[in-house]
Order: C-alpha cells, then sequence, then structure tokens
C-alpha cells in the first residue's frame, strides 16, 4: 500500500488567476460600470459620460478663459464644432475637477475594458503585493491624474472626452520595471522576492544602465507612439490619448519611491 506524503511547507499549488484582493477589487468594479453603462437607459449613460469624461476644454475654460475663447473661436472658424460638444463644457456642472481621476472608471467598450484589465492583472498584481492596498489605490488614482494632466498639456483646448484607465495601468507597468529587473527578484507566484534576494527597487540611475529595463522602455515607449500616430495598429477606431499613457507611465517611474514600503537602492 502506497504512504501519501504531506506536501512541505510552502509548497501549496499555485491557483491560475491568484490576484490581490484590491487588484481584483478594482478589475470588478470597473466590470460593474461599465455593465451598468451598458444597461441603463441612454440618457443617464450620455449624462454619465458627460459628468465623469475628461475633457481638457473644461478645464482650460477654467483656468485661462481667455485663451480658451480665442482658441474657441478660431477652431469654430476653421472647422466648426458640434454643439453637443459645446455643451460639455458650458453646461458641466460646477468645476470638474474630480474629471482628472473618474476618467478612469469609464470605458469606451467591453474589448477597450478587457485590455486594460488583463493589463492590470499582470502589472498591478506584483506591485500591489509590493505596496498594500492603500499606498497601491493612491498610486493609482495619482498616476491616472498624471495622465490626464498631461494629456492637458498637449491638448488644451480639446473638447473630445477621454476615458479609461490605460494611464494608471501604463503608471503600474513604469513602477513594475523599478524593481522587476532587479537582479534576484521573481515576480510570479506570490510575487515577493525574499529578503535575501531584494532589499530594494533600483533608482533611476541603475535602472536606466540597465539593458533589459533599457529594452523594455524603448518598447513600451515604440508601441505607445505607434497606436498613437497609427490607432488602427490596436485596432480603434478613433484617436488613442497616448499622451495620458505617457504621463501616468513616467509618473509611475518617478513617483514609486514615494509609495514604496521598502528602500529605494542607488538614486532615485
Amino acid at each position: 500500500m502506497s504512504e501519501e506524503h504531506p506536501a512541505p511547507p510552502g509548497a501549496q499549488r499555485e491557483k491560475i488567476f491568484n490576484l490581490p484582493g484590491v487588484v481584483a477589487a478594482v478589475i470588478w468594479s470597473l466590470a460593474a460600470i461599465q455593465l451598468a453603462m451598458s444597461v441603463l437607459p441612454s440618457a443617464f449613460v450620455a449624462e454619465a459620460y458627460s459628468n465623469l469624461s475628461f475633457i481638457p476644454a473644461r478645464i482650460s475654460f477654467i483656468l485661462a478663459p481667455d485663451a480658451f475663447m480665442r482658441a474657441f473661436a478660431e477652431t469654430f472658424q476653421r472647422d466648426g464644432v458640434e454643439r453637443s460638444d459645446i455643451a460639455a463644457v458650458f453646461n458641466a456642472n460646477g468645476e470638474p475637477w474630480w474629471t482628472l481621476f473618474t476618467y478612469a472608471l469609464l470605458h469606451g467598450g467591453w474589448t477597450h475594458l478587457a485590455v486594460n484589465c488583463v493589463t492590470l492583472a499582470a502589472f498591478g498584481a506584483p506591485l500591489a503585493r509590493r505596496f498594500g492596498p492603500g499606498r497601491f489605490l493612491s498610486f493609482f488614482a495619482v498616476t491616472a491624474i498624471a495622465g490626464a494632466l498631461a494629456h492637458l498639456a498637449v491638448h488644451p483646448f480639446d473638447l473630445a472626452p477621454v476615458v479609461g484607465a490605460s494611464a494608471a495601468i501604463s503608471g503600474t507597468m513604469a513602477a513594475s520595471a523599478r524593481f522587476a529587473f532587479t537582479p534576484g527578484v521573481r515576480l510570479g507566484g506570490a510575487g515577493e522576492a525574499s529578503p535575501e534576494q531584494d532589499d530594494g527597487a533600483q533608482g533611476l540611475s541603475s535602472l536606466l544602465s540597465n539593458r533589459r529595463a533599457l529594452a523594455f522602455l524603448a518598447m513600451w515607449f515604440g508601441v505607445n507612439l505607434l497606436f498613437g500616430l497609427v490607432p488602427q495598429a490596436a485596432g480603434a477606431s478613433e484617436q488613442i490619448a497616448w499622451e495620458a499613457h505617457v504621463g501616468g507611465f513616467a509618473a509611475g517611474l518617478l513617483l514609486f519611491g514615494l509609495f514604496d514600503r521598502r528602500r529605494v537602492r542607488g538614486v532615485a
């Protein structure tokens, strides 16, 4: 008769979808919002997108009304604008500063949401384990805002709404690069290296001298530039707000140390 031997401690079978609770909660929340936008009355959905999407012209109208009116007049004479686009700026309730973040909660469709959720699961999981739930959510919000501000800087008078969590997810990708290329770090399984394997992330100077990290950065910027110039390459029918992606990525790369619970190697 064969004798069964208990598995050694720590040798538990890995789950296929072993996501941290905070990442799973974000994904389920985004999915619930998208489901609501799919089944609620169209008038309510239009109002929600109007009030929660990020429209650069709204912020510019508040910060620089004279410059906005000049740009608006030039655009109207040259290209013409839709009445609904004008209403989205002038009929906004209050000062829509919240849209610098709330745009990240909306998506342009299920495909858009699915791509973002898969990417968030891949890069957000190791980051959430390293940061902890509170820091991860704060980091997610900060990088989303950074993405909106980057888009605002490039398109200050744009009337087109921006939606999607891509800027925040780009931030998680950049932050993961700060420790993923550190020698001895393993991102699989629990995503945690032992103390002797990992006593901190790499500083920017060390990161930029790492060939694998540089290849990752070059590939990321190359892909986003391609999708920005040729959105059809990503299967999108509308322009991709790649500037927001870059803003979120840059914020994730630079602000990682403010959220990390471990010390950072080298000069940040």
